[in-house]
């Protein structure tokens, strides 16, 4: 941050500090369960060598603002007249339904950086961001003026992200981000979150990233999908780009995660998962899993849950981010905390996996016979449907759960060792607990084709296996 930029948020800070003070003096008197928050605060704040540079200013803000907490999820009217103070309205608003947010400004790991970027006359905001080694949350802002017709929405993807200090570029990490519908924009203060995990290394002190703000324009009308003719034409989506914008972020001191080994053992399915260690970090916990050598099949998912008081809490992809190693050994699970409530006692289930035995992995389509080589139990080709020289193909996968997968990947080879790309690869939700895969391929000479198979259906646990999570 640049010293121009630090006074602006200092002066910006002491105006809303003074702005703060008339309104709690309206507002309830402090509740219980704030008692002697300052002492503690001021305890936590002199310890170790983290250092306070943004969104809290000093102590008495700190109290006001967790005091805001309270109030804002408790009180309306109060959460209604401190949406007109400039700088935190909107962020205010915004914690009012995201709980984990509110949490997170209780617990000083929201950063306040009042980033804007511009291309050509085009400008993107960046005003808050929260981290931690692992975790990036990046909440972007749309300008004032922004505007989405009907049918577009707004869409924010990573370009590149570098490391600050050295330029390098990193990789080594998945990301989320949500989209904007024109009735959304307004009611959302034109924010768009983007959630970034990094499981195989940590993120730096300082980074700089170029994200693409684009419109997708979807169609006036649903488009039919013929199932039983060849469709030639693939639908792509309709993407018009705004521009590219770049950022640079320093955060704050990162607060060391508390390390857990436990090096246990379990067999599941006769395949050996060990559960190398736990790191508690503030935003949550990462569970190291590795998968022995020996395995006869790819460990390819674990269906997880998490368990609060015999009540299932977290599971799937809500609230828990799994990311598998490149070369299939092992695998990160990170488990968001709720920052908001205090902590209770907690069991991470393992509740399922998806195994794909080793020699199957690769398989052999014949298009003539409409055979599979080696066969896949529960999956069959059922139909295949020939176009001047390519082929539709139409999958048949036996599934327990609702969900649908990707079955294969996009990648494919012939039987001379030519790689192609997938023309069009889709899924259709299980009818009758049977998953329908369409896929488009060039037709070629010796009517063969060889796929690679990445996910496969969920087995599930007759007793999930029990972890206990440790609590920071």
């Amino acid at each position: 941050m640049t010293e121009g930029n630090q006074e602006n948020l200092t002066k910006s800070r002491h105006d809303a500090g003074q702005e703060w003070q008339a309104f709690i003096a309206e507002a309830y008197a402090e509740p219980n369960r704030l008692g002697s928050v300052e002492d503690r605060l001021e305890k936590r704040i002199g310890q170790g060598k983290r250092r306070k540079r943004a969104f809290y200013s000093s102590l008495s803000t700190v109290a006001a603002a967790l005091l805001l907490i309270f109030l804002v999820n408790s009180n309306s009217a109060f959460a209604h007249t401190m949406s007109r103070i400039p700088v935190i309205g909107h962020l205010i608003e915004y914690i009012q339904f995201d709980k984990s947010l509110s949490g997170a400004i209780e617990n000083e790991y929201i950063q306040e950086v009042a980033l804007t970027a511009w291309d050509g006359e085009k400008q993107l905001s960046l005003p808050y961001v929260l981290a931690d080694e692992k975790n990036l949350v990046l909440f972007f802002q749309l300008p004032d003026d922004f505007e989405l017709a009907a049918h577009e929405w707004a869409n924010i993807s990573l370009k590149e992200m570098r490391d600050g200090g050295t330029g390098e570029k990193i990789e080594g990490f998945a990301y989320s981000s949500s989209s904007l519908s024109p009735d959304e924009l307004e009611k959302n203060h034109g924010f768009i979150m983007q959630r970034y995990y990094f499981s195989e290394g940590e993120l730096p002190e300082s980074i700089s990233f170029d994200v693409l703000l684009e419109l997708e324009i979807l169609p006036q009308e649903e488009r039919a999908v013929p199932v039983r003719e060849f469709e030639d034409h693939v639908y792509k989506p309709n993407m018009k780009e705004v521009g590219i914008f770049t950022f640079e972020v320093q955060f704050e001191e990162f607060a060391e995660p508390i390390v857990y080994a436990f090096h246990k053992t379990f067999s599941i399915h006769g395949q050996k998962i060990t559960l190398e260690e736990m790191r508690v970090y503030p935003t949550g916990t990462e569970v190291s899993f590795t998968f022995a050598d020996d395995n006869t099949a790819w460990v390819k998912g674990l269906n997880l849950a998490v368990e609060e008081d015999g009540n299932i809490v977290l599971k799937g992809s809500q609230g828990i981010s799994a990311m598998n190693k490149e070369d299939y050994s092992g695998m990160s699970v990170f488990i968001e905390s709720d920052y908001f409530e205090k902590p209770k006692k907690q069991e991470l289930l393992i509740q399922g996996l998806r195994l794909l035995d080793k020699e199957e992995e690769f398989i052999t389509v014949d298009l003539e016979k409409k055979t599979i080589t080696p066969a896949i139990e529960g999956t069959e080709l059922k139909e295949v449907i020939k176009g001047e020289g390519k082929a539709n193909l139409v999958f048949d996968t036996k599934v327990m759960e609702e969900g649908s997968f990707g079955a294969f990947g996009f990648e494919y080879r012939d039987e001379e060792g030519k790689t192609y790309t997938l023309n069009g690869l889709g899924t259709l939700s299980p009818q009758d607990s049977w998953m329908e895969t369409r896929i488009t391929v060039e037709y070629p000479e010796s009517g063969k084709i060889i796929l690679q198979r990445t996910l496969t259906p969920l087995l599930i646990l007759e007793e999930p296996i029990r972890i206990d999570l440790p609590q920071r």
